[in-house]
């Protein structure tokens, strides 16, 4: 029966372990994004006087295409940030949880010895009958 119990812990160990993988796949992939636009917005600058950047563009076209880039890279680190709060949030309900584990399993040990302990004492001593010695 107790370990029917563990064995259910560990499997709902397991889910959350699972369920916080998808999140931190998401704020890896979204790192990896940020940096991509970074780069190319690093690199477009440095394209000397950023003509080559935007050949058949407007000044004011530059600046509004600029900008919407700024405000998306900041709505994807607000993304970001939230997913790893998210994680951050999993992985500390899942240490919780394995401390709790952790003393109901102390817990249920200290009792199994205890009932033990008292079934021992609590058995019925079988003695022989003494038989009178033969004459």
């Amino acid at each position: 029966m107790i370990d029917a119990a563990f064995s259910h812990q560990g499997q709902r160990e397991d889910r959350a372990a699972v369920a916080a993988r998808p999140l931190w796949i998401f704020a890896v992939a979204l790192a990896v994004i940020l940096t991509g636009l970074v780069f190319a917005l690093l690199q477009r600058g440095s394209a000397g006087n950023g003509a080559a950047a935007f050949p058949s563009t407007t000044a004011p076209a530059r600046a509004q295409v600029s900008n919407e880039l700024i405000e998306m890279t900041k709505g994807l680190q607000v993304t970001q940030q939230q997913a790893v709060d998210q994680l951050q949030v999993v992985q500390d309900q899942l240490v919780a949880q394995k401390a709790e584990t952790k003393k109901l399993s102390e817990q249920i040990a200290s009792l199994t010895e205890k009932l033990n302990a008292l079934q021992v004492a609590s058995a019925p001593t079988v003695t022989a009958p003494v038989s009178p010695p033969k004459r």
